[in-house]
């Protein structure tokens, strides 16, 4: 008994005692002697003396690993992908794969799902009952179909490349006042500046074209019935095909303004007349309809080199021209422009590398034109409102109805500032 108490060899003691610091044990060893405690009373003195001086493990903090796997913002991306790859053959999904949960999924399960990462504890099982959860305000089913037609749209609309940036301008627009836009020439030229002398002051003339920025836009309603019957065809078929139609419509709306008056183009404020005519203060169109060979296209490039500036200085080209044509002339631009090995310079391709061949078939007839570098002499420009390129998807209430209206809104503008820097032949 009085080894016991000496040397606290009690198993259950060990754990403890190993813990406590040394110099702490003799004075607890001393007061157990002298008041003859029992094993279990040394025992508990060990445990307390453990707990008020041991030192504390400590508790690393949780690191930050981003949103959570059930994150509501992740659950809507994933099942926005998708969507977007069920109903787009070709789609590349993008981020961590996680969309392949949700391949099978119908939308009611896609509701159900959205409305359990929230907290929702008594989720409908039945469509018909999830149809309506999906409407309220604080659903986060709107933002699915946003999330899940952006992505599609952008997925047909940004591999599109409509001919005509080769050859417009691109100019982007601060709001949606008309905008006027400086034309070659508009900037004053520089003067030599002598030993000790003043720098000159300038003076730019105010570019008399103005530009202005449409906006386009379609829609189409998700309903409470397409809900019920989990069928979402429409509005994927709509999102998937909206891209290429916008990229299309662009091209289109930008050849409509060039095709104006059969070709000459639309009617410039300056000079009061069409971007080409024949007349000497634009001589830039061939004065009868030529058919597209090597001497015509030679005479039209000269005729382009030799325009000027509103300063009287030659117009900078750039380091190549375009070959707008339509189909019909496509064989005949293509073999002026191609690049073979000749045995004799007479037979030399001299164009080659110095043109480029552009075909459209917005084109119409056998008219074709030449064009500068658009960064070089611009005639042509187009543009979207600064921040919102390309088209742009909302979603909101149907006022009466049961349903989502998902719209598509593009802001867009093309016009004519200038002449100089193109050449056209009506052809024959």
């Amino acid at each position: 008994r009085q080894g016991l108490r000496l040397g606290f060899p009690h198993q259950r003691c060990g754990a403890a005692r190993a813990l406590v610091p040394a110099d702490r044990i003799p004075p607890i060893r001393s007061e157990a002697v002298e008041r003859g405690w029992s094993a279990d009373q040394v025992r508990r003195a060990l445990f307390d003396l453990l707990v008020t001086t041991a030192p504390k493990p400590s508790v690393p903090a949780r690191p930050e690993s981003g949103p959570g796997h059930d994150d509501p913002a992740m659950l809507i991306d994933a099942m926005a992908e998708a969507l977007a790859a069920r109903s787009m053959p070709g789609y590349q999904p993008q981020g961590n794969g996680r969309h392949a949960e949700f391949l099978g999924w119908r939308p009611s399960d896609m509701i159900g799902e959205l409305l359990r990462a929230r907290g929702e504890r008594s989720v409908p099982r039945n469509p018909t009952l999830l149809a309506e959860r999906a409407f309220h305000t604080t659903s986060d089913f709107p933002l699915l179909l946003s999330a899940a037609a952006n992505k599609m749209l952008l997925a047909a609309y940004q591999p599109a490349q409509p001919t005509y940036r080769q050859i417009f301008l691109r100019r982007d627009f601060r709001d949606f006042k008309p905008h006027r836009h400086l034309r070659v020439g508009d900037f004053p030229t520089l003067l030599p500046l002598l030993e000790n002398g003043e720098i000159q002051a300038g003076t730019m003339s105010e570019s008399q074209e103005i530009v202005l920025l449409q906006t386009f836009a379609r829609r189409i309603r998700v309903t409470r019935p397409m809900l019920v019957n989990d069928d979402l065809g429409a509005f994927t078929d709509f999102a998937s095909m909206i891209g290429r139609r916008v990229a299309d419509f662009e091209n289109a709306t930008a050849y409509g303004l060039l095709n104006t008056a059969s070709g000459d183009g639309p009617t410039l404020t300056t000079g009061s007349a069409a971007v080409f005519s024949t007349a000497a203060a634009r001589a830039n169109k061939a004065s009868a309809g030529t058919a597209l060979d090597l001497t015509n296209l030679a005479a039209g490039r000269a005729a382009i080199m030799k325009q000027k500036t509103l300063d009287g200085l030659p117009i900078a080209i750039g380091s190549s021209m375009r070959l707008l044509v339509g189909p019909s002339q496509e064989l005949a631009a293509r073999q002026l422009t191609v690049s073979i090995t000749a045995t004799q310079t007479s037979n030399a391709n001299v164009y080659a590398g110095f043109v480029q061949p552009l075909v459209e078939p917005l084109i119409p007839t056998n008219r074709w034109y030449l064009f500068s570098d658009p960064a070089s002499a611009p005639v042509y420009v187009y543009g979207y409102l600064n921040g919102a390129e390309g088209p742009q998807v909302t979603t909101g209430p149907v006022s009466g109805v049961d349903g989502i209206e998902v719209s598509v809104i593009f802001d867009f503008g093309v016009g004519a500032i200038d002449w100089r820097g193109a050449w056209f032949n009506a052809g024959t």
